[in-house]
């Protein structure tokens, strides 16, 4: 099966290499490339925290940047969602990082229960984000009375690719499913060059979206073409192809 792969770069590499194995023709087509803001994230670690929330590695990777900067913190409790970004940090040396599978609202549950175990932090939570973010963790946080601080420390850039090239991936051999991970990406997807004067070059394409909240982004005219994993994980996506 051909199948865009609509991740930034890095992830999208990994991605694909799943891909392969099973057997599919992966086409990496990344509409957002990240920046990290290493100083945010230098002055965040700086004030005082009671641990470090997470939503993705690109988090991590920011932090990595700091190099020795980062030595005095890798002993913080760190909360991150899925295994890849548990993962990562563990690999940039933090010795008690923790996964919660699924979102961010799942990240919230994990980490609300941690302090009614733990009691009470007496420092806030530090929120190393991005931009654009669900607001699904930081209202949680919020409504359950928990103190945080939310630092922004990448931001997802849309990336401009040249039509022509679009027209070679989407137009002129056909696209047999669409990997989504995020409801901006599939914004961006369908806001393509290629789809300007409708989608008939998606007629038999079909949509696999890592949760309900990012399927309802897909255009209601494909409704009835579009997958939702049974959880919100990588492996469970691929598995309905």
């Amino acid at each position: 099966m051909r199948v865009i792969v609509t991740r930034p770069c890095q992830s999208g590499r990994r991605t694909a290499e799943k891909l392969r194995q099973r057997g599919h023709d992966p086409v990496i087509l990344p509409l957002t490339a990240p920046t990290h803001d290493v100083l945010a994230a230098a002055r965040a670690l700086k004030q005082p925290y009671s641990a470090i929330a997470v939503t993705s590695a690109e988090a991590i990777r920011a932090l990595e940047k700091l190099e020795e900067g980062l030595e005095p913190h890798r002993d913080a409790l760190l909360f991150g969602v899925g295994r890849v970004t548990a993962a990562a940090a563990q690999a940039a040396g933090f010795t008690r990082a923790q996964a919660a599978e699924g979102t961010g609202l799942d990240l919230a549950d994990r980490i609300l229960a941690h302090f009614r175990q733990t009691g009470p932090p007496q420092e806030p939570l530090l929120y190393l984000a991005g931009r654009p973010r669900s607001p699904a963790l930081e209202r949680t946080l919020s409504a359950a009375g928990l103190p945080y601080r939310a630092v922004e420390c990448y931001h997802m850039l849309p990336i401009e690719h040249a039509p022509e090239r679009l027209h070679r991936l989407l137009v002129e051999t056909p696209v047999e499913a669409v990997l989504f991970y995020s409801r901006e990406n599939v914004d961006r997807f369908f806001s393509l060059s290629p789809f300007m004067d409708g989608f008939a070059a998606l007629a038999q394409t079909r949509f696999y979206c890592l949760s309900r909240n990012i399927a309802a982004a897909v255009p209601a005219a494909m409704s009835e073409r579009v997958r939702i994993a049974p959880s919100p994980d990588e492996e469970a996506l691929l598995d309905l192809l």
